[in-house]
């Protein structure tokens, strides 16, 4: 099965290449433009490296209360900048694939004006939905480590459930807890691989973060959006395989 849907989202891929690294450079561009709008300035950070090393509690004691601020917008500047890139992707991606699988090819007349656009009406909800899984899947990995990867992928269908069945966001949960449940075999190793290579990937490359700080950040967000959108298409390509089975 895997073998399977690995193929077919390579095909997927393949056949649909150009519009998926357009949108995977425009969900690049607005995370390059919200960090540039809503993160502190570079001066403004210069404090922290004399805490490198330094568990965050006690960072946090020894900061003023204007440092305090500005490691606050820091943390929430990088959360909404993340989310709001997630849900345009995640939106874009799914509007995609849910136009293409449902429309008749010989009638499909699809770009990414159509697509960002037939998006556009599921994002309030997608957003949400973002909020919401994001928050859980942070909360799982500060108490666990293992715990969030188990809330990751027991709830990685919630997104496809919702656009595919139309469902409120709790029962495309649910639905997407019993069905992750009956498939752990089949949705985990892509998502444990995903969650390596994303792991490994950043490691490397933020090694050299503060010489390249713009270039890398361009690479890191592409390649990051790049392992999504192929788990998208997975977990997607899954779901319509155990929907009809």
């Amino acid at each position: 099965m895997i073998i399977k849907l690995s193929r077919d989202v390579l095909h997927f891929i393949h056949n649909y290449y150009t519009d998926i690294i357009i949108l995977i450079l425009i969900t690049t561009l607005i995370q390059i433009c919200l960090d540039y709008i809503l993160l502190p300035k570079q001066e403004e950070l210069v404090f922290m490296n004399n805490f490198i090393g330094i568990g965050l509690h006690n960072v946090i004691k020894e900061l003023s209360v204007d440092q305090q601020y500005i490691l606050f917008r820091l943390s929430a500047a990088h959360s909404i900048s993340k989310i709001l890139s997630s849900t345009f992707l995640c939106g874009s991606i799914l509007t995609m694939l849910h136009l293409i699988s449902t429309t008749n090819k010989s009638n499909q007349h699809l770009n990414i004006g159509n697509i960002i656009t037939s998006a556009i009406l599921i994002f309030p909800k997608f957003l949400l939905l973002i909020f919401c899984t994001t928050l859980f899947i942070q909360l799982g990995l500060m108490i666990a480590i293992i715990l969030g990867i188990i809330l990751a992928i027991i709830i990685s269908l919630t997104p496809i459930i919702v656009i595919i069945d139309n469902l409120p966001i709790v029962k495309a949960m649910c639905l997407s807890i019993k069905t992750s449940y009956r498939n752990f075999h089949i949705i985990t190793p892509p998502i444990l691989l995903w969650f390596l290579i994303k792991t490994v990937f950043m490691l490397i490359v933020y090694h050299h973060y503060y010489d390249w700080i713009f270039i890398t950040k361009i690479l890191v967000n592409s390649f990051s959006n790049a392992l999504s959108v192929i788990i998208l298409i997975y977990l997607y390509r899954l779901y319509m395989l155990v929907k009809t089975a």
